[in-house]
């Protein structure tokens, strides 16, 4: 079996978190992200877990009469992600780890239950990648802060209110 690669990875991975290519390459953190989901789980279950994830997509893309490799948009793709990936008692809880993972820059342990059923790998528990992965999470890019205690926003700036985007206020008045 060949390692499970960075690009397939990425592609996963911009599927799972709706970030784009260039956003999680721009993270400097996709190869240690791999490289801790391998540990984790293994190379089979991620070759597998890849495997899903290209067939979800040929699925949606046959459906839609699209490429495989263009972005895929709308529920039928929603719909072959949750039957191929998420349903799945394997592959589901990895898939749902690799989105906390690129978000909050932590891998949570799975569950005991899949450990149990399915192997414990040496870095199985719950750790950072590298001290970097806390700064790096996806999840201040999506609400558009700084990490606390990491990236200060620059002297002063606490002066002004933080700013909402008007796509989040959603009807709401400032």
């Amino acid at each position: 079996m060949t390692a499970p690669s960075l690009e397939d990875f990425l592609l996963l991975s911009v599927d799972l978190t709706a970030f784009e290519e260039t956003d999680l390459l721009g993270t400097g953190m996709a190869q240690g992200y791999l490289e801790k989901v391998r540990g984790a789980c293994g190379d089979e279950i991620v070759a597998a877990l890849l495997d899903a994830h290209r067939a979800a997509r040929a699925d949606a893309a046959a459906e839609n009469g699209n490429q495989a490799r263009t972005p895929l948009e709308g529920e039928v793709f929603d719909r072959a992600l949750r039957h191929r990936v998420f349903s799945d008692d394997r592959l589901g809880p990895v898939a749902r780890n690799i989105i906390k993972l690129w978000y909050a820059g932590m891998w949570y342990a799975l569950p005991p239950e899949w450990i149990d059923r399915y192997g414990a790998h040496a870095a199985v528990g719950t750790s950072t990648v590298t001290a970097a992965s806390y700064q790096e999470g996806l999840l201040w890019r999506a609400i558009a802060a700084n990490p606390p205690g990491a990236k200060a926003p620059g002297y002063g700036s606490w002066a002004r209110p933080p700013r909402i985007a008007d796509r989040y206020l959603k009807g709401a008045r400032r």
